[in-house]
């Protein structure tokens, strides 16, 4: 399994990049919050097969939260996900999820140390060399712990991660998250100086976490639900960050997010009253629902972005209950 890394020493971040370039219009598989639980892994391995016997994938990109909050957090826990996820054909993108490291401190998941699982996590998942010509944050002088945090050129569109975890506050932690969301702006000043060095048509960033919480348009969520938030509140500078870029940039921009298990496709980001309208979220299936999400790039279309459902037929069903599990 080729994973997304770093080449450290090799890769910088200053100039342009080799891109590699098809003559048709790129696919890839979007995927995240799953399996989650033991009674999901038949469907998440059938998933597994259509995906890898569909020959149009480029590559897979798992928004996080491979496992639920309070799943075992040990080495040899992580180690079987990347061994189950080793079964895609196609490059795989991982960008982590809170349940991946930031919840094992929870005592049943094995009250770990925070940091302790995020570096096992960076060493299980993020120590091979990638087949895609990626840039890593870690190339910088200023953040070289954020391997995680990477964008490539293809198909003159920019595709990228970016390390964000869904959280409440309530646990703590505010201090590691802090780190990562100022590494995350960032990043996301890097992505876009880039994608306007590289004339790029398009943007794709995938993160966990969901910072616009609820679909509504703003005049309605003030009536409906005046105390509701429309950005996480713990996200505010990441929300200014992608609005400025979003605003400057133009050209279409897609959000990709797990974290609250809906799939949906929609306009969240808001310029005071106004949407944005070159920008929009795409959120992959969550646990219980183990399908897929094609997204088609081709820059001779306008919109550079297309969402196709991907409904595995045997996979339909909730199945939250371990009742649930298949035979």
């Amino acid at each position: 399994m080729r994973f997304i890394t770093a080449v450290l020493g090799l890769l910088t971040l200053a100039g342009c990049q080799t891109q590699v370039t098809k003559t048709s219009s790129l696919e890839f598989a979007l995927i995240g919050d799953n399996p989650y639980q033991d009674y999901n892994f038949p469907k998440y391995e059938r998933m597994i097969d259509r995906i890898n016997a569909d020959p149009h994938i480029d590559w897979v990109v798992h928004l996080g939260d491979m496992k639920d909050g309070i799943g075992d957090c040990s080495d040899e826990s992580l180690q079987a996900l990347k061994t189950m996820n080793d079964r895609f054909k196609a490059p795989f993108v991982l960008t982590p999820g809170d349940n991946d490291w930031f919840d094992c401190s929870r005592a049943d998941a094995g009250g770990y140390d925070r940091r302790d699982r995020l570096q096992m996590l960076r060493r299980i998942f993020y120590s091979e060399p990638s087949a895609l010509p990626v840039i890593s944050q870690a190339a910088s002088a200023e953040y070289p712990d954020f391997v995680e945090n990477v964008y490539w050129l293809q198909d003159d569109v920019m595709f990228a991660t970016l390390h964000l975890v869904g959280l409440t506050g309530q646990e703590g932690g505010l201090d590691i998250h802090n780190e990562l969301m100022t590494a995350g702006v960032a990043w996301l000043d890097e992505i876009f100086r880039q994608a306007v060095v590289n004339d790029a048509k398009g943007v794709f960033i995938a993160t966990q976490a969901d910072i616009y919480p609820i679909t509504s348009e703003r005049y309605l969520l003030g009536i409906f639900c005046p105390k509701c938030p429309a950005v996480h509140p713990l996200f505010g500078p990441v929300h200014a960050a992608f609005l400025k870029h979003a605003k400057q940039f133009q050209r279409p921009i897609m959000l990709a997010v797990g974290d609250t298990h809906i799939f949906r496709v929609d306009k969240p980001l808001y310029d005071g009253a106004n949407v944005v309208e070159n920008f929009t979220r795409v959120e992959g299936f969550g646990e219980g629902q183990v399908h897929w999400v094609r997204i088609k790039v081709d820059t001779s279309d306008s919109q550079v972005f297309t969402v196709f459902q991907e409904l595995i037929q045997e996979n339909l069903g909730v199945g939250w209950r371990a009742e649930d599990k298949e035979n």
